[in-house]
């Protein structure tokens, strides 16, 4: 397309800037849109509130080798995330939404995306639209945040502009266009470039902060990073918290602040009020109390050495005794003392069938009714098996444009309790679930979204009920999900009637980084039943019970 023609086209008045949402999606002449200034902030704010929450945070620290992540680390972590959407800096996906009357004199540009699109740019196949693009965004700036010559921010921006749920993939990268990446039809890209590059410094000026520590450059970093930025992403474009705005709006990033904040808490996701009125109730339930049981009931040993004398900081635990000895109950009651020490914030109850998990659910719902009985504040119960939709007796059906109707019809705070029950990918975001393994599994798996289920499950105790019904190619994809949970900090139990000492040790290898040694026959024999192990300094103690 010529010069002269570019010129001549003219977006109608409300898309002169360049935006990010427009409903009805990918339609031309929408009823609103949302600008992609706008966007970029919900989402960098979104990041900002679920590092806010201490479990997320140390998750994710972990991942990196550190302890806990500082005001500066968390605040360049959020300058990317409000990069996420940079591809549609571009006039092929700007002009989507463009009439055919919005055109004057020529055909409208080729139709694009904004995230493969963007590939050409970043590894210089477009030269003319990379040179221009790294300079607006003050690139050189950035790559001082690594000590790696750029290696460690370049690994993250390609993260962040991921989050569609695959890792964007660099190498084999599509042909350039450079005609999306020029000024058109009043819409100029390096000028929006540029000015997204003031503003991320604007919003979280702490990333500016040149004495602070470099980026952490681990791969299991990342992919967890990865995982939190598609978590804010799809946060951030939910328009029940963040209404679309097509004007300019200075003062937008404390807006977008204060939903961000009540997204993150209203989903379930910000735990603060809930741990400050668990906490006003003293000691836990007795035993008996938290299990529906007669008075006079009390744990029995599997139950006593599972949640007792098990030391809670112990990372992953194996509980072997007979169907119908209380494991579940051990399970549960574990949970609610990990809870209450603030080392987990919720608990995904993983069974080898629908069957099993749909039975298990009604008993999690008790339980979880005597632990919660604070109301509004309590968790919602999630039974992450597709085609089911339940909270508690409520039940939810799909409507188009992924809306959900519930039959209660429950307040806007109690709706967005329900969230992570919408969505088979958004189930692991739940604080208390009961599902199949495989929603688990495929935290593991190069499955779309994968970064996302594992960040989010990373912040809950794992239970794998009945371990030992997984086949051999079930026992590769979850060892590699426990070995990835238990390095960035999680917790896991595992439960099974028929395990065997063999499978016992290899099981208790996950996460150290070795496979498990053999153990002698003899040894074997010896191995006591019922008991519970642990991996105390990294070997195996096997406690009889």
């Amino acid at each position: 397309m010529s010069t002269d023609i570019a010129a001549r086209i003219a977006p109608p008045a409300y898309l002169r800037r360049f935006w990010a949402k427009a409903y009805p999606y990918r339609q031309r002449g929408p009823e609103r849109i949302h600008l992609l200034e706008h966007h970029l902030a919900d989402v960098g704010a979104c990041l900002e509130a679920l590092l806010a929450q201490p479990t997320i945070r140390r998750r994710l620290a972990r991942a990196g080798g550190l302890h806990d992540l500082d005001a500066t680390t968390i605040a360049r972590l959020c300058v990317f995330a409000a990069l996420h959407d940079i591809g549609k800096v571009n006039a092929g996906f700007q002009t989507q939404v463009w009439l055919p009357g919005d055109v004057q004199g020529g055909r409208p540009i080729q139709r694009t995306g904004h995230t493969l699109d963007i590939a050409p740019v970043l590894t210089g196949i477009d030269s003319e639209a990379t040179e221009w693009f790294f300079a607006a965004l003050g690139w050189s700036e950035l790559t001082a945040w690594d000590d790696r010559d750029g290696e460690t921010v370049s690994d993250l921006l390609v993260a962040t502009l991921s989050h569609h749920g695959l890792p964007l993939q660099l190498e084999g990268a599509r042909q350039a266009n450079p005609a999306i990446w020029r000024s058109f039809g009043g819409l100029e890209p390096a000028r929006c470039v540029r000015r997204i590059g003031g503003l991320v410094r604007r919003w979280f000026p702490a990333a500016l902060d040149a004495g602070a520590p470099p980026l952490p450059s681990a791969p299991a970093f990342q992919h967890m990073f990865l995982g939190l930025c598609t978590l804010a992403d799809w946060l951030g474009s939910n328009e029940a918290y963040f209404p679309f705005l097509d004007e300019p709006d200075d003062g937008y990033i404390g807006t977008t602040r204060q939903n961000a904040r009540r997204a993150v808490s209203e989903i379930g996701l910000d735990l603060g009020q809930q741990r400050r009125t668990f906490r006003t109730r003293g000691a836990l339930p007795d035993f008996a109390s938290l299990f529906g049981m007669d008075g006079a009931a009390s744990p029995n040993a599997v139950q006593r050495h599972a949640a007792m004398a098990t030391p809670l900081g112990e990372q992953l635990a194996v509980v072997e005794s007979e169907t119908g000895s209380g494991k579940t109950e051990a399970a549960l009651w574990r949970f609610a003392r990990m809870y209450e020490a603030e080392l987990v914030d919720g608990i995904y109850f993983a069974l080898p069938t629908r069957a099993a998990a749909t039975q298990m659910y009604e008993r999690v719902q008790r339980f979880t009714g005597t632990l919660f009985p604070e109301g509004r504040h309590a968790p919602a119960v999630v039974l992450a098996v597709p085609g089911y939709m339940r909270d508690g007796d409520a039940t939810g059906r799909l409507l188009q444009n992924y809306e959900v109707w519930w039959d209660d019809h429950p307040d806007d705070a109690t709706r967005g309790r329900r969230w992570a029950a919408e969505h088979a990918k958004r189930y692991l975001a739940a604080q208390i679930a009961v599902g199949t393994v495989d929603q688990a599994m495929m935290a593991a798996l190069k499955v779309k979204h994968a970064h996302m289920r594992a960040a989010c499950l990373s912040r809950n105790l794992l239970v794998i009920d009945e371990v030992h019904a997984s086949d051999t190619y079930m026992r590769g994809i979850l060892r590699a999900l426990l070995d990835a949970h238990l390095e960035a900090g999680g917790y896991a139990l595992l439960m099974s009637a028929t395990l065997g000492s063999v499978a016992r040790r290899q099981w208790l290898s996950a996460g150290l980084g070795a496979a498990a040694s053999d153990i002698p026959l003899d040894a074997a024999i010896q191995s006591p039943y019922p008991a519970v192990s642990t991996r105390s300094g990294g070997g195996e103690r096997v406690t009889a019970v």
